[in-house]
């Protein structure tokens, strides 16, 4: 128990310091030592730690990041970027546009490749149009996050919930659509009071110079048509009894056979496309959860919050307060595997987990992947997005769109 208990603290206070530039190891490097030290202190058996591992996630993680190589690689996303700056100025309208592809673009594929791609086309818009970037950036990160609440493909603790607790992915989507429907619009309100002399500044700067893609209409309409198979896939997988991750391996083998049936050499591209480090971060998760859960180290944990011990039952409200703090602490991944096992094993439960997880990662830089992604390539142009300044409006809007998530879940469960 101690030594587990040990391990837990340590790999979760390195997780939770990622931003901190002094430390060499990453969080990905946290969890795999974490995993490592259960095995080597006999926490679990080399055997329960691969058994363990959730491959239904990695896999769907895997197939989805190679689509989205594949659609970036026929050129969609240049395609978003010449119609934003051809039809829209800047200002308001434009920031509603970006959001609303960021949102839908996460629903359907994994959010954190979403903002991968879309940030320098965020970038490359607004040095065209002479508009300050910070805003749109910030839309970008707001957006991405509250839209992959929809869908058990958006995010990566969706993937784990729905595999988890047997929800089919139409239930999945029923449930948790409306709350980012609901969500988003009053995200969006926000942003435009909180920005709202940013939006109107004019900005000259000299950062278009990202690597410009050539578009190919023909793999591009193939690979559209795959896409739309896979969600249909993903729609009928619970009925038939097809794990989830089986339409999107099929649907990013055929991405990745459509960029080598144009250039043979683009393996080694691809394979930089995928996030081995989120792939790795999960597996490294998964093994020591396994510990805390074999060591009787979760029941301790949960005695100690208020209505999570011994008898007790967690209220919805508990529920959504308290994965949206351990979110903030030890990003909103890591939350849901620890909080997995100490809710109510109810539909209503899981919702409510997935959805105030992913919407705390509004709250400050640090709260998500998505943000951390957008951030890092931002600065890399020289972009500062200040991260008190991100807390100033993060924090009422991860309040706001929790908040509205409870009623609508109240209404609709």
């Amino acid at each position: 128990m101690i030594t587990a208990l040990l391990i837990f603290v340590i790999t979760y206070a390195l997780i939770s310091v990622r931003g901190n530039r002094k430390l060499k190891i990453g969080r990905t490097g946290a969890a795999l030592l974490g995993a490592a030290a259960t095995i080597i202190f006999s926490v679990v058996s080399p055997m329960m730690a691969v058994d363990s591992i959730n491959y239904n996630v990695i896999l769907l993680l895997l197939g989805m990041m190679a689509l989205v190589a594949g659609l970036e690689y026929c050129g969609l996303f240049e395609i978003i970027s010449d119609w934003l700056m051809s039809r829209y100025h800047a200002g308001p309208k434009l920031l509603g546009v970006i959001m609303c592809l960021n949102a839908l673009l996460a629903a359907l594929v994994l959010n954190d490749a979403v903002v991968l791609l879309f940030t320098p086309i965020i970038i490359r818009c607004s040095a065209s149009l002479k508009a300050d970037p910070v805003p749109y950036l910030v839309g970008t990160m707001i957006s991405a996050n509250i839209g992959s609440v929809a869908t058990a493909i958006g995010n990566p603790q969706n993937a784990y919930i729905v595999s988890e607790s047997g929800i089919s992915f139409i239930q999945f989507l029923v449930n948790q659509l409306p709350v980012a429907l609901v969500c988003l619009p009053v995200a969006y309100f926000m942003l435009l009071i909180f920005f709202r002399k940013r939006l109107a500044a004019t900005v000259v700067t000299d950062l278009d110079d990202e690597e410009h893609i050539a578009v190919d209409k023909t793999r591009l309409g193939i690979l559209a048509g795959v896409a739309l198979l896979a969600f249909i896939g993903f729609a009928v997988s619970g009925p038939l009894g097809i794990m989830i991750c089986v339409p999107a391996l099929i649907a990013g083998a055929i991405a990745v056979a459509v960029i080598l049936s144009k250039d043979v050499k683009r393996g080694k591209w691809v394979l930089h496309r995928i996030d081995w480090s989120i792939l790795l971060f999960f597996v490294g998760l998964f093994v020591l959860m396994k510990g805390v859960q074999a060591s009787g180290l979760l029941g301790n944990i949960a005695d100690i919050v208020p209505g999570f011990g011994s008898g007790e039952s967690p209220t919805l409200m508990a529920t959504a307060g308290f994965s949206a703090i351990v979110s903030n602490l030890v990003s909103n991944v890591p939350a849901v595997m620890l909080l997995s096992g100490m809710i109510p094993q109810t539909d209503a439960f899981w919702y409510t987990l997935a959805a105030s997880s992913t919407l705390a990662g509004n709250a400050t830089l640090l709260g998500s992947a998505c943000n951390i992604i957008v951030a890092e390539k931002a600065a890399a142009k020289g972009i500062k997005i200040d991260f008190w300044k991100f807390m100033a409006i993060g924090i009422p809007i991860t309040v706001v769109t929790i908040v509205l998530e409870l009623i609508v879940h109240s209404i609709i469960l």
